[in-house]
Order: C-alpha cells, then structure tokens, then sequence
C-alpha cells in the first residue's frame, strides 16, 4: 500500500464529488425517485474508472462515442432535436455548437426554459405546441 499525501485525498475527493454532482445534473429530476440506485450505480463506474486508469498507461486515447440526435423537420429546416438536460449537459462540456435547434423541455415550464436559454445565448423562435417544442435561434 503506497502512503497518499492529504493533497491527494482532497483532490480524489474534489474529483469524486465533481463527478457524482455532473452525474446528478445529467440525470435531473429522476435522481431523486431512486437516491441509492443512483449512487450505487455511479459509485460502481467511479470505480470501474479508476481501476481503468490505474491499469492503463496515461498515453492511451479513449475515443468518444457519437451520439446521435433525431432531426425534425420546422418550416422546411431540418433542425436537430435536444432535450433540455442533454443540451445543458453538452453545453456544460464546451461541445454544443449548433445555432439553430428544436430543445425538448421534458415537463419543464416553458417561461422558464426561455430565460435560461437566454443566459446560454439563445433566442426563443417560436413553439411547436403539438410536441411542446421550442425552437431557438443563437442571438448575434
């Protein structure tokens, strides 16, 4: 057993608690209907994780897997469909690139998502009320 200084601990704590509270953010509401399936699960890949990293060498590339969203068709436009918690989650990450998009606000209240994704940047275009979808615009 290798002794571990204090700094380490508290940046392996600072790096857990970072990761269960991205999990936590990305899984939004449902977290709270199952607490300790949740953690369960997120405590068995943080360690998966680290078991990974301490087997491998730093020099390999994990390459991520595309995802793939669902296209709709507004106006004419073919805009890709986000959820609410995937566009954050992605934006979050410095990834989100798109400027014209349709985002799902899962339940959400409408005025709500509106004012937050003016805070991201985006201008609310208009509501396709049939699936309560959101059309937004990048405001120059």
């Amino acid at each position: 057993m290798t002794d571990i200084s204090d700094e380490e601990i508290a940046d392996i704590l600072l790096r857990k608690t970072a990761f269960f509270n991205e999990r936590r953010r990305a899984v939004g509401t449902e977290y709270y209907s199952n607490r300790d399936f949740w953690e369960r699960m997120w405590e068995t890949e943080w360690d998966m994780l680290n078991e990974r990293l301490h087997k491998q060498e730093n020099n390999i590339q994990i390459e991520p897997l595309p995802v793939n969203f669902p296209k709709i068709d507004v106006d004419g436009e073919e805009l890709t469909l986000y959820s609410f918690d995937d566009f954050t989650l992605l934006h979050n990450q410095g990834i989100f690139r798109e400027t014209d998009f349709v985002i799902d606000k899962r339940g959400r209240w409408t005025k709500n998502v509106i004012q937050e994704m003016k805070t991201y940047g985006y201008a609310h275009q208009k509501t396709i009320t049939t699936d309560k979808l959101l059309v937004m615009k990048w405001m120059k």
